[in-house]
């Protein structure tokens, strides 16, 4: 990762923020450079760069209105990410509108110049355009030598990728189709080039045929059978689920990774064993004879919809989708599963949207962390690389069973800008072996809100992000822990990693009225192991409930915690803190500062395990949430409620839409 002189920057300004000391210096008045916005459909960035202040104790407030509106409402202040930036957020926009953001700063020892700034920003308009020029029709038996209308459909969809310009509609029909496509030329703002199947069951499917439908294979004793594919392969997926691919023939042999069974290809022979020592002949056998699904290289504004992607991976980076330096281009209500390495890939780019897809996996969430980890089956649905431009968005899809969920950060900073302004929210994401949301590496701005995670190791994983802020604001948690990783092969898990093995911190990171809650056995609501360096992280208004301890801290990172609801449902310590076992809160609070004005009582939620968080009328948390600028104030209504869910509703604006509506789809 290429942010370790970024990381060491925001080491000391987040020192600063929590009482950090830094070298004596002459201090100096600030002078207020200037000031950008960036807005995605319901959520947007704002950066202010200033000059001077060496000693680095000035601030920066944040307003924003919409274009026409008299009065400013207060947001989040903006968080110092280097020694000349501070950036932050806005959430409930609406799409579509014109906004206008004020950064107004201060320093003790005063301000140079004008101390306000007012800067002019769009949100990204909901409707997505239409292609209209022209429609290429594609059906298994047509021909590509023929025309692509409805009456006479082309044989591929690369037939029809190849004739396509801006604004093409290719409609696909059901089918099976097993071909690698790869699109020549971009599409338009106006006039896109869309891929679309006419109706389920359009298939794109990355597994050899004459495998798929029935193949001899050779006993070779032991329960093994072989089979010379004629092609490379590094993927096998069954009716029984994904085979485990193992690194020798004697591995293959002893199936250490457990059921329903594993592969070994040496290079020219495909060797299998199922648990139960039966034949391949007996299965449906899908081996992967490509590596990736769609291709959009360099490209912009092209979107892939309503299409089945499945058993793609014949090398080691199998792919549903990949997005190559391509922006603009959108994945869409689309069903992908059993890919090698990620559903949806995204190297570099700006502004693509994948959202209302379902992205699996099977048998990965069943085999031992230790074999899964750093083998072929460590996989994302969808995973972000090298350096990611601004504005990408992830919503609405349902994710699970693959090893880790979402990826949103790359490797380097947007050359565009120095955030990412990524955005992920109202996803659900269930049954991941290790990290539902991994925002590691270069992270800048990005937020995750109003997402459903259910029975996961690690919720959020930012091991590390930097140079932040990330934001994680109400989204939910449910029964993290509650996997094999966890209760059988030995590894704590936690709402919230921040321990890794790479020397840059975590940047800032600010955890607002989430619900974290966990009936695992043995586990702690946040586990903040050793190794790894962080600069601080802020909590307010969240539910901390577990068996264990609400906080387990054996790292030494800064916290500013408070009005959280952090609750043991088992007897025992509520906190272990650098070494000490701290009882109660009353203990927390005189031991470390902490939680001044927080809360431990049992939550009383509706009915977690059926999917309702929603407070008891009779609940400690109702009403008892610290007021913050710019996430809990919204509208009118009661006062604000600790935790995700609020018990009558309090927003006018779009920020309720974003977050609430999907939360009753909690994983079955």
């Amino acid at each position: 990762m290429n942010i370790r002189a970024v990381a060491l920057a925001i080491g000391i300004a987040g020192g600063l923020a929590f009482g950090g000391k830094v070298p004596a210096a002459a201090q100096t008045s600030a002078t207020l450079v200037g000031s950008s916005g960036y807005g995605n459909f319901h959520a947007a960035g704002v950066v202010a760069t200033i000059a001077g202040d060496s000693d680095q104790d000035a601030s920066v407030a944040l307003e924003w209105r919409r274009v026409g509106a008299v009065a400013f409402r207060v947001a989040q202040p903006l968080v110092r990410i280097s020694t000349t930036t501070f950036t932050g957020s806005l959430f409930g926009l609406s799409p579509g509108g014109n906004w206008e953001a004020r950064v107004t700063l201060t320093d003790p020892d005063g301000v140079s110049g004008a101390n306000v700034q007012t800067t002019a920003f769009t949100t990204r308009p909901a409707l997505l355009a239409e292609p209209s020029l022209q429609t290429l029709f594609v059906a298994p038996g047509g021909d590509d030598g023929g025309p692509g209308t409805a009456g006479q459909p082309l044989a591929t969809i690369q037939e029809a990728a190849d004739r396509a310009a801006p604004g093409t509609l290719i409609s696909i029909a059901p089918g099976v189709y097993r071909e690698r496509v790869e699109l020549a030329v971009s599409g338009s703002a106006l006039q896109p080039i869309v891929f679309r199947g006419s109706a389920p069951g359009a298939i794109l499917d990355g597994a050899d045929a004459a495998i798929a439908q029935g193949a001899t294979w050779t006993a070779q004793g032991g329960g093994v059978y072989a089979r010379v594919p004629g092609f490379t392969t590094g993927h096998v997926v069954t009716e029984l689920g994904r085979l485990f691919r193992y690194d020798s023939l004697a591995d293959l042999q002893a199936l250490g990774a457990g059921a329903p069974g594993g592969f070994f290809f040496d290079g020219t022979t495909l060797r299998v064993r199922f648990a139960d020592n039966s034949s391949p002949a007996a299965h449906s056998m899908h081996v992967a004879r490509l590596e990736e699904g769609f291709v959009l290289d360099g490209r912009s504004f092209a979107r892939i919809e309503n299409l089945e992607l499945r058993h793609f991976g014949s090398g080691d980076y199998g792919k549903g989708v990949y997005l190559r330096y391509s922006s603009d281009c959108a994945v869409r209500f689309c069903r992908i599963h059993e890919i090698g390495a990620a559903g949806v890939w995204v190297k570099g780019g700006e502004r693509n949207l994948i959202e209302e897809n379902e992205i699996w996996d099977t048998a990965i969430f069943d085999w031992p962390w230790d074999w899964t980890k750093g083998s072929s089956a460590e996989n994302n649905a969808v995973t972000f690389t090298d350096e990611i431009g601004r504005g990408n968005v992830v919503r609405r899809n349902l994710i699970h069973g693959t090893f880790n969920g979402v990826g949103p950060c790359g490797s380097a900073a947007p050359s565009a800008g120095i955030t990412n302004e990524t955005d992920l929210y109202e996803n659900i994401l269930y049954r991941h072996t290790d990290d539902a949301f991994e925002p590691e590496g270069y992270c800048a701005n990005v937020r995750l809100w109003g997402n459903a995670i259910e029975d996961v190791h690690m919720a959020f994983a930012v091991a590390p992000a930097a140079p932040g802020p990330t934001w994680i604001v109400r989204n939910i948690a449910f029964d993290f822990g509650n996997t094999r990783t966890s209760q059988v092969d030995g590894y704590l898990a936690s709402a919230l990693k921040i321990n890794s093995g790479y020397p840059e911190p975590v940047g800032p990171l600010l955890l607002l009225h989430n619900t974290f809650l966990t009936t695992a056995p043995g586990t702690a609501a946040l586990t903040l192991l050793n190794p790894g360096e962080s600069t601080w992280i802020r909590a307010r208004n969240n539910l901390f409930a577990a068996p264990a301890e609400a906080i387990y801290k054996a790292n030494p990172v800064t916290l500013d915690f408070d009005r959280d609801d952090l609750y043991r449902s088992t007897p025992g310590r509520l906190a272990y803190w650098m070494g000490s076992s701290l009882a109660d809160l009353a203990a927390l609070q005189q031991a470390t500062g902490q939680e001044p004005t927080g809360i431990s009582s049992a939550p009383a939620l509706a009915a977690p395990a059926a999917g309702n968080f929603t407070p008891l009328a009779a609940s400690p948390l109702v009403g008892a949430a610290l007021p913050l600028p710019g996430i809990n104030d919204g509208g009118a209504g009661d006062p604000p409620d600790i935790g995700a869910v609020e018990r009558s509703s309090l927003f006018a604006d779009d920020f309720e839409e974003a977050t609430t509506a999907r939360w009753s789809l909690v994983a079955p």
